[in-house]
């Protein structure tokens, strides 16, 4: 990890730069083309893009990998061969010395090492971005997990966010989703984040309120605290045992069922989104030990996120129109969270979110092969990058951390059905008395809803009648138009012929000197002639009417 802050000013920014300028580039050359011609050519440009940010990412380390790991879960704004690149990209750097590691204990502690711990593994458990773990024990022989801060990470995400800040402005001023996008809000909600990770008493206060969570929950278990030892750049709490969620030898080993730990891991999830409003945002399988008894153990809180009242009720009402399949209703509550722009289609959000929904419930994606998936979610992409919908800041950790739980629950079991597993939490919640309220609410105006339509049934009907006639009227006066047509065409032909050979004829005639027949066969050529006008313009006519009627058809759809 490189510590000189204006080397990793220049390597973020100057980066950055490169891909605004691939981009445009690549826009400016292929203007006009098909997207067929070009979409290989640009998969391979962000796929190299996204090979280059990893590598910059790991040998930086510090801020790049968390907006890394944020990126690759924003199919909304980056496109899909960006984040499938980055989808394994892990918190892991090379540890720093323990000599540096000891004196930040030693000065945070105000004492030696020695004099509280009986021993210290010299090499860290596991190493992240901004903390490393050691393995030890208390003088009492308890085994413990000392937590400590990386030497001059401080300084390192300071510099990292001068940089970010430089990026989110040249992205406003020369991109498209910089100009469409809140990024200041993000910006902000990064922030916020990142320095409460980097201050390990706010980890701690996460904890407390999270095993106040699952206080008397046997099932679910947060690490104990020693908050005699706890500042802002180390925390020691129990040494935890078991494995992590994700590990199938493991489960099969203790006999842990999967489909009960599918159900409780989702359980846990939406306890914490929808009834507490107050969820872990860092849940992948690092962070979710499982004990040998099935007890699931969550570590590390220092990223967390909250769902306000209001914005829960919101959440409600989306689950309930899913629910319901009230498409009107689902896009008013995602137009109530904010992730609808004013200049987004809502008519086509509304047909996505049908096709979609129905093809989920009728299970229609079980009989499509894997390339025709990837089709799907390729569109379903473009149609997000196409219109104006956005995820607030405020639920940008949201959606990383669903984006995790969804990753780990489908390692555990990939044929997991999450509208069925999470049935038990949302009734749950829908139940709540704070929430019974809104339900009467809604009932009340799904009564409005159907009085509303029953009233206007009689004149729904009589429309019906009036365009079914009108319809049977218009076929009808289509096929007499067709036989018309056919009948004008035959006389156009029949006229056609006649005039040809009626100059003919008055040729031959006139070459042999029969003056008085030549006059009676052009006369009766002329009468042919002004016979196959007339049949030209009535097709005409009805060819103009018939053209008009099918217009206008489809102007009425």
């Amino acid at each position: 990890m490189i510590h000189n802050r204006y080397y990793r000013i220049f390597a973020i920014v100057s980066m950055t730069v490169r891909f605004f300028l691939q981009v445009w580039w690549f826009h400016r050359t292929h203007r006009g083309a098909s997207r067929a011609d070009v979409q290989e050519q640009w998969e391979a440009l962000v796929e190299k893009q996204a090979r280059q940010y990893k590598r910059t990412a790991l040998k930086l380390g510090g801020l790049l990998i968390k907006m890394g790991q944020f990126l690759s879960t924003r199919a909304d704004i980056m496109p899909r061969a960006f984040t499938s690149e980055l989808s394994d990209l892990t918190d892991r750097v090379p540890s720093v010395p323990w000599e540096k590691s000891k004196a930040i204990i030693e000065q945070e502690l105000n004492q030696p090492v020695e004099n509280i711990f009986v021993s210290l593994s010299k090499e860290p458990v596991a190493s992240a971005s901004i903390g490393e773990v050691y393995q030890g024990y208390l003088q009492n022989g308890e085994k413990i997990a000392l937590k400590v801060q990386r030497a001059g990470i401080e300084k390192i995400i300071d510099a990292d966010f001068a940089a970010t800040r430089v990026v989110i402005r040249l992205a406003k001023r020369f991109t498209r989703f910089g100009k469409t996008m809140d990024l200041d809000a993000l910006y902000r909600e990064l922030e916020r984040t990142i320095s409460r990770e980097l201050d390990f008493r706010k980890e701690y206060g996460h904890a407390k309120r999270f095993a106040q969570m699952y206080e008397g929950n046997p099932a679910v278990e947060v690490p104990q605290y020693y908050e005699e030892w706890m500042t802002r750049r180390i925390l020691v709490m129990e040494w935890i045992e078991g494995a992590k969620v994700t590990d199938h030898a493991f489960l099969e080993a203790h006999h842990i069922d999967r489909d009960a730990l599918v159900q409780r891991l989702t359980n846990l999830f939406l306890q914490q989104v929808l009834l507490h409003g107050f969820f872990h945002a860092d849940l992948h399988p690092g962070n979710i030990f499982i004990r040998s008894n099935g007890a699931i153990v969550l570590l590390d809180f220092g990223m967390v996120g909250e769902i306000k009242q209001e914005a829960r009720r919101h959440i409600q009402t989306l689950i309930q129109a899913v629910v319901l399949k009230d498409y009107d209703l689902m896009v008013q509550a995602l137009d109530a969270l904010r992730f609808l722009t004013p200049q987004a289609d809502r008519e086509q959000i509304k047909m996505a979110l049908q096709v979609g929904l129905e093809m989920y419930l009728n299970r229609a994606f079980d009989a499509l092969d894997d390339e025709m998936l990837e089709e799907i979610q390729l569109q379903i992409q473009d149609f997000v990058q196409a219109q104006p919908i956005q995820l607030p800041a405020e639920y940008a950790f949201l959606g990383r951390a669903v984006s995790t739980v969804v990753g780990v629950v489908t390692t555990i079991k990939p044929d997991v059905d999450f509208l069925e597993v999470g049935r038990p939490v949302v009734a749950e919640w829908l139940n709540q008395q704070e929430n019974k309220r809104d339900n009467r609410r809604l009932a009340v105006q799904l009564l409005r809803d159907v009085a509303r339509e029953m009233v206007a049934l009689p004149r729904h009907i009589n429309r019906f009648i009036d365009m079914s006639v009108e319809r049977e009227y218009r076929e009808r006066r289509m096929a007499e138009m067709d036989q018309w047509l056919v009948h004008y065409r035959s006389r156009q032909r029949a006229t056609l012929a006649f005039t040809l050979a009626g100059w003919g004829g008055a040729l031959a005639l006139w070459m042999t000197d029969h003056s008085l027949e030549t006059y009676i066969s052009l006369g009766v050529t002329a009468l042919a002639l002004q016979q196959w006008l007339l049949s030209y313009r009535k097709a005409s006519k009805l060819l103009k009417e018939q053209t008009d009627k099918v217009w206008n058809r489809g102007e009425g759809r």
